[in-house]
């Protein structure tokens, strides 16, 4: 019998405040030298939260290509859609940026202009092509442009196509997006590049969307996500171990950057798809808990400025001279720092500018329905 999912599902949040926490403890690990030699499993778990992003990308485009399909008859679609896009991302995105710019100018002269247009007109993964830095603060954003670059024709296509048809396009990108990366490896693109450009991320979106049409659909039923899951993640691992003798578990191999990002992906749609055919149970309890409801709540903002506050804690202790003898302790004393500073500027950003533009959004969604 299908599964029937609550319009608001807790545990989406718990997998958002998981991505979230993963790009936050990779990239405050890095943020400094540490003279710490972590054992193997614990080293892999700080230096692979870049993984996190991927989630992101599945569950946006799991929620987003949900809301289009079931907003798609509405006669203000397109207003609607990128009116609510609007006041979810740009007003911190913007102010996130205006800081990190006057704070890098008045301490550096990189020249940053470049960089500021991109970033201002959500290109900032297109800064390859420039051979600009980013400012300090905004690297971050990159993963922001290919979400919105998907986004450009993505509601077009849905508006107007079949679910059948928007499952066999989803499909494709799945399908060709690795194919895509590894032909550019092969002529000799940078791993950064093939990282952060839109076409070569694409995938990662699509799978939330067939997920989205997945879970609308008469199969979606505890047995078929089982089987679905499953088989999905042996032809992920078949194929890993059929290739590990020829580098695709090396970073930066040309077999690596082609097929890691999948890897990630199916084990990341497969969790996500027996968590929703399960929504409610006692399995899916921990995805439901506070912490991860509370992180979720905040993740935007602590994605946004994870970085520029790891960094503003190293230079502020360099400026006072500060120097912690014991290695571990500087870690954790910089875990617990800057990730306490996060939360409180994040909770203070949803209440004081988050969230007007958010009622606001709310508001004009309940009046154009009415």
């Amino acid at each position: 019998m299908p599964v029937t999912l609550p319009r608001r599902i807790p545990e989406l949040d718990g997998f958002r405040g998981i991505a979230v926490l993963m790009v936050m403890v990779e990239h405050v690990y890095e943020i400094a030298a540490t003279r710490l030699t972590p054992p193997g499993p614990v080293d892999f778990l700080l230096t692979h939260g870049w993984l996190g992003v991927d989630l992101f990308f599945i569950l946006s485009g799991f929620l987003i290509t949900g809301i289009l399909l079931d907003e798609r008859n509405r006669e203000d679609y397109f207003r609607s859609f990128y009116r609510r896009r609007a006041c979810r991302i740009l007003p911190l995105a913007i102010a996130c940026l205006i800081v990190y710019s006057l704070v890098s100018v008045s301490t550096d002269d990189h020249g940053y202009l470049v960089d500021f247009v991109l970033t201002l007109l959500f290109c900032a993964n297109l800064n390859v092509f420039f051979g600009v830095l980013p400012i300090p603060g905004t690297g971050v954003m990159w993963s922001l442009a290919v979400e919105e670059h998907f986004y450009l024709l993505w509601p077009l296509i849905i508006r107007r196509s079949s679910k059948r048809t928007v499952a066999c396009l989803a499909a494709s990108v799945i399908l060709l997006s690795p194919i895509a990366r590894g032909l550019a490896m092969h002529f000799g693109t940078h791993p950064q590049s093939v990282y952060q450009l839109s076409w070569f991320r694409f995938d990662g979106l699509a799978m939330g969307a067939l997920l989205a049409i997945f879970v609308r659909s008469g199969y979606f039923t505890v047995r078929n996500t089982w089987l679905a899951a499953l088989a999905w993640l042996a032809v992920i691992l078949i194929a890993t171990a059929l290739l590990t003798p020829y580098g695709v578990l090396e970073a930066k191999s040309i077999l690596g950057e082609t097929l890691r990002y999948t890897q990630a992906q199916a084990l990341f749609a497969a969790a996500m798809a027996v968590a929703l055919v399960h929504q409610g149970s006692a399995a899916t309890a921990f995805l439901r808990s506070r912490f991860l409801g509370w992180a979720a709540a905040l993740s935007y903002c602590l994605y946004l400025i994870h970085m520029a506050v790891g960094s503003l804690y190293v230079w502020t202790l360099h400026r006072a001279g500060v120097i912690i003898s014991s290695p571990l302790g500087a870690l954790l004393l910089r875990y617990v720092a800057v990730f306490a500073l996060c939360f409180a500027l994040a909770t203070l950003s949803g209440k004081y500018l988050e969230g007007p533009f958010l009622r606001m959004r709310a508001k004009t969604r309940a009046i154009a329905a009415a």
